[in-house]
């Protein structure tokens, strides 16, 4: 009886081990997802932000914003889908254009700079870059794109650990191991309201995909299928106001110096 009893004893451990290693294994497996969506959210945003500082160097090129408007629809690209907040501050400029014979011309190379590296950042944080690791292996540095794809893998781990093994349930398994003490409280754990309240109190919320302030922005073409239109642009705006766009190159030269 003796071997019995130890027999269903060690079977009860072993049951209680595999339902502990179940329930908070799995939770935390989502914990260290989370703390992992967090870091790269981190990282996102500091991609992000490049791009509104890059915005905001040419929306400065093009003058303001209604110069920075009239290049997007002479482009044929939407201004709306270009926004970035008020207060941020310029994109250095690490790069001098070619000489140039004329204030124009000079005034043409400039805003094909600018416009280049508005095109990489965006590629930046859209779809990332292949990046060496340290380790000989090539890997994908954090983007928008995976960003959301591990958003969505995340909620369906997190709907599994609420749905398929809640507190209440493993409290009910464990009392149900003690006949006495379920004699007692005439319960089996918990029933109706009270199993609800446990397990909303220890359910995982889901990541609200919707409400992720990371906006998208549209792959610009490369420089040489726009330049008739960059030329075509900043022709009319140096015709129109010649006298700002000089001092605009020249602060560029200036600013342009003091980062290379």
């Amino acid at each position: 009886m003796a071997d019995f009893k130890d027999l269903t004893d060690a079977l009860t451990d072993e049951v209680l081990s595999d339902m502990a290693d179940s329930f908070f294994g799995a939770r935390v497996d989502v914990d260290d997802a989370l703390e992992l969506f967090h870091e790269v959210s981190e990282k996102l945003h500091i991609k992000l932000y490049q791009v509104f500082r890059v915005c905001a160097l040419m929306e400065k090129v093009c003058l303001g914003p209604d110069g920075f408007n009239d290049f997007w629809v002479c482009t044929g690209i939407s201004r709306n889908r270009f926004y970035y907040p008020a207060g941020v501050e310029f994109a250095s400029i690490l790069d001098n254009p070619p000489f140039a014979f004329t204030g124009r011309g000079e005034y043409i190379k400039w805003l094909g700079i600018v416009y280049d590296m508005l095109a990489v950042a965006i590629e930046d944080y859209m779809h990332g870059s292949i990046k060496d690791d340290g380790k000989g292996r090539k890997i994908r540095t954090v983007n928008r794109e995976d960003f959301f794809k591990m958003a969505e893998e995340i909620n369906i781990k997190i709907e599994k650990v609420n749905k398929n093994i809640t507190a209440s349930d493993v409290l009910k398994f464990t009392k149900s191991l003690d006949p006495e003490s379920i004699h007692k409280e005439n319960i089996a754990g918990c029933v109706g309201p009270e199993c609800k309240a446990i397990d909303d109190e220890m359910a995982f919320t889901v990541i609200t995909i919707k409400d992720i302030d990371f906006p998208e922005f549209p792959i610009l073409p490369d420089r040489k299928e726009i330049a008739s239109y960059i030329s075509g642009y900043c022709s009319q705006v140096w015709a129109h106001d010649k006298v700002r766009v000089k001092a605009l190159l020249k602060d560029m030269r200036k600013n342009a110096s003091k980062e290379l």
